[in-house]
């Protein structure tokens, strides 16, 4: 009886260990548009980004900070060409910058490095 009572409890330690350490998405809410610099007319993005935290216990940290970061990311893409946004390869340079960029702004804020990747998960360019 004492057994099973023990291995009980070792389990649930076990899992709540795993919940603390998975990671988590947290999105950064509606999507932003901002304009780009383009060689003759205005060029428009529409963005959508997700955060990617390496345990779920950073979701509030992230949350808490969410206007701050859609900031940073607005002034870094904001600098961006059109052209430079609808290249893959360049986009995936400007997806690390943004990562970059966002890990140090929490890091300054919370002290934590609570952030492992930006992830765009809805781009358009018009």
């Amino acid at each position: 009886m004492m057994l099973i009572f023990c291995f009980t409890q070792v389990r649930a330690a076990e899992d709540e260990a795993e919940a603390s350490t998975a990671s988590a998405y947290i999105s950064l809410g509606d999507p932003m548009v901002l304009n780009l610099s383009g060689p003759k007319r205005l060029t428009f993005l529409q963005l959508s980004a997700d955060v990617l935290v390496s345990d779920s216990d950073a979701e509030a940290t992230i949350k808490t900070h969410v206007p701050a970061i859609r900031h940073s990311l607005i002034m870094l893409l904001s600098e961006q060409k059109a052209v430079d946004i609808k290249s893959p390869a360049r986009r995936e340079e400007i997806r690390q910058q943004a990562t970059s960029q966002v890990q140090a702004l929490i890091a300054d804020l919370s002290g934590n490095q609570d952030v492992s990747e930006i992830l765009f998960s809805n781009i358009l360019v018009q």
